[in-house]
């Protein structure tokens, strides 16, 4: 697991933790590396078979019963095509058919084919229809499939939210899963990151240059990628604004999800961007203390917000450039 850059004390929890067949959640702001240190970790496991499902932008369970079944291997699928059919799900080139709930599709797929594996749901978070009658699903699953574990990965909203406060019809027998959180690099971090990213593509550069990037793309490692790979190919100048409008452009549109079109929300963010404490925006916003607060303990969630001190502020400079272009 070369390719994890500083990230040994979270590879070694979560291996410990799947030795033991937990449930774990990584948690982090978003390009942070989750996918990566769940996939990697998981790997390791010769003797245990890795699912792997991309949650973003989920449509509801209907969609990810499509996405869960269509991830599953092909040593794997014949296995879950009996299952299915055995309930009357009708088996389509790109969808399923059925009739039945939905929550007992889910989980015909996953147990038959729960015994030593390890399920990675990627950004689960974006399943928000449906949440709590999941709860039940996964609290049969954990009691029927012992070797079973199951990576959730995602911002501490929406099911995430749901899995750690346990409040589904049944919680998971007392036993929430297990947290890893991926904390954002200090800037010396970053930099060294950034450097040796560079250094292996044989790319020279200038000590200006990465305080550039840092300061217009701050230090979470997705956007850093982002860089490094437009880096490899191009100049410093053409990588760094290829690389703004992309990180800015996906920053968007999670503040655009987060906004829900609603204009007291976007005035309540561009004051953060540059500082904004309680009493001044509960004044512009107009809302009630309690939406107001809903709503900042979303943002500090999704980390796209943070609180210093009494000062609510956007701390990532391409949420900042993704804000102020709203």
């Amino acid at each position: 697991m070369e390719e994890i850059f500083d990230r040994d004390e979270e590879i070694n929890q979560l291996s410990f933790l799947l030795k033991r067949n937990e449930w774990v959640i990584i948690l982090g702001p978003r390009m942070s590396g989750k996918t990566s240190i769940a996939l990697s970790v998981s790997n390791t496991f010769s003797d245990r078979k890795t699912i792997y499902v991309d949650l973003v932008k989920v449509k509801g369970l209907r969609d990810f019963i499509n996405r869960l079944y269509f991830s599953i291997p092909k040593g794997l699928i014949e296995r879950v095509k009996e299952s299915l059919e055995t309930i009357g799900v009708k088996i389509g080139p790109t969808s399923l058919s059925f009739k039945i709930k939905s929550t007992a599709v889910i989980e015909s797929i996953i147990r038959s084919i729960c015994s030593n594996t390890i399920l990675i749901l990627d950004e689960a978070q974006d399943l928000k229809q449906g949440i709590n009658h999941l709860i039940p699903v996964f609290h049969r699953l954990l009691n029927s499939c012992p070797s079973l574990s199951i990576i959730f990965t995602g911002s501490a909203i929406g099911l995430i939210r749901t899995l750690l406060e346990q409040k589904g019809e049944k919680p998971l027998a007392g036993r929430k899963p297990s947290e890893i959180f991926l904390k954002p690099w200090k800037e010396e971090l970053a930099r060294e990151y950034l450097e040796r990213g560079l250094e292996n593509c044989n790319v020279s550069f200038k000590r200006e240059e990465i305080n550039e990037v840092l300061q217009e793309l701050g230090s979470l490692v997705g956007w850093l990628n982002i860089y490094g790979v437009n880096r490899c190919i191009k100049s410093h100048e053409e990588a760094l604004k290829e690389s703004i409008i992309e990180a800015v452009s996906i920053a968007k549109e999670e503040i655009n999800n987060a906004i829900e079109r609603k204009a007291w929300r976007k005035k309540a963010l561009k004051l953060m961007v540059y500082g904004a404490n309680w009493s001044l925006l509960e004044k512009e916003s107009r809302v009630s203390t309690e939406t107001l607060s809903s709503f900042l303990d979303k943002l500090e969630r999704l980390y796209i917000i943070e609180k210093k001190e009494k000062i609510y502020i956007v701390s990532d400079p391409v949420y900042r450039k993704a804000i102020l272009n709203l």
